[in-house]
């Protein structure tokens, strides 16, 4: 399976990035996935509410943008996945080129702009095809809108019934405005809209939705910390750090890294991972935090976990190193874990990688 696994990926670095994901999505949808054999590691099955999960590593919004494949990812050894991001209307996007490869630093730069097949379509694919394992729905708001939360709020009554959880994406760089709720008064009235309209789906089903709010990792402190209170308030179950930066680390060295976009991959794991664990100390226990940014083995994934976060998301990683990864990250993550309580380790180190050189460690 890891010859495969390589082989595959070969392949797909040799054309470029947005046709190589178009050929693997049409790949999971219209063929059977290579099915790896999973361990079950009961050290790392872990809890967020009522959502069980047989290990913490999930794929991050941004890959099955318009519900293709979803239904397909457990045979990759994932344990969650999260479909999107999802707009009201269908939506091209941003022009192309615009998705670049890093392969020198092991990163991604991508304008994407929300390209979605709109809610008609997912619809569609959700009514069709159930998912396995634990499914998030991330949404959010198309380009022209005048009306935000009008756009999130109809997402919410038309999608909510089928998730576990959705995601509300309001850190996008590559959608003009959008990062701007994170610091106005809007977000408050938009997280409310959005809970009071959650309750009305709970009680319909009888069972609970949660709510995630997803970040940017662009944010200072003093945002950072007046986000916390405001989805504490209005009883956000989880904050997803990070979406991609904006921000360009000096020791970049692909050709390509000065295109406009968002960055994920290796070289956001130290700035969304300090982000984390700064989240972590100032919100007391009273939220739940998904790590996302830079994961791509047992080390950077335990890293995760020690500076606040219960699960964690992939995306990036998975590019450059296959789904074969998804297996030794958690036996590696096992080994680390060992005897201890998942739960016990969670932000065990977060005052450390604030205040010291843990991360450099």
């Amino acid at each position: 399976m890891k010859h495969i696994n390589n082989l595959l990926l070969n392949f797909l670095h040799k054309i470029p990035p947005e046709l190589s994901h178009t050929i693997t999505i049409k790949l999971l949808k219209n063929f059977l996935s290579p099915q790896y054999f999973i361990k079950n590691y009961k050290n790392l099955n872990v809890s967020l509410g009522d959502i069980n999960f047989k290990h913490p590593i999930g794929l991050a919004a941004g890959f099955d943008k318009n519900a293709e494949a979803f239904h397909k990812m457990d045979k990759l050894g994932l344990a969650h996945v999260e479909i999107g991001t999802i707009t009201p209307k269908y939506q091209e996007g941003n022009t192309k080129p615009r998705i670049f490869r890093l392969n020198q630093d092991k990163a991604i730069i991508n304008r994407l702009g929300f390209p979605s097949k709109g809610l008609a379509y997912i619809n569609k694919r959700l009514e069709k095809y159930k998912s396995h394992i634990p499914l998030g729905i991330n949404i959010g708001c198309n380009k022209e809108t005048t009306d935000y939360i009008s756009d999130y709020l109809e997402l919410t009554k038309k999608l909510g019934h089928y998730a576990n959880w959705l995601t509300i994406n309001i850190s996008s760089p590559n959608t003009p405005g959008l990062r701007s709720i994170q610091t106005s008064d809007m977000l408050s009235k938009l997280l409310q809209t959005i809970d009071n309209e959650r309750k009305i789906i709970e009680n319909k089903r009888g069972s609970s939705l949660q709510v995630w709010l997803k970040i940017a990792p662009d944010l200072n402190d003093v945002e950072l910390k007046k986000l916390i209170d405001t989805a504490i308030d209005n009883n956000i179950d989880a904050l997803c750090i990070s979406n991609t930066t904006i921000k360009r680390p000096n020791d970049l060295i692909s050709n390509k890294k000065l295109e406009n976009g968002g960055l994920s991959g290796n070289p956001l794991f130290y700035q969304s991972t300090l982000m984390l664990a700064k989240a972590y100390l100032h919100a007391q226990n009273n939220i739940n935090f998904i790590g996302i940014g830079g994961i791509d083995s047992g080390e950077t994934a335990y890293l995760k976990i020690l500076a606040g976060a219960t699960i964690l998301q992939m995306y990036t990683g998975l590019v450059y190193n296959g789904p074969a990864m998804i297996n030794k990250i958690n036996s590696e993550l096992s080994l680390k874990i060992g005897s201890a309580t998942f739960s016990k380790i969670i932000g065990n180190k977060a005052y450390e990688i604030v205040n010291g050189d843990y991360l450099n460690d």
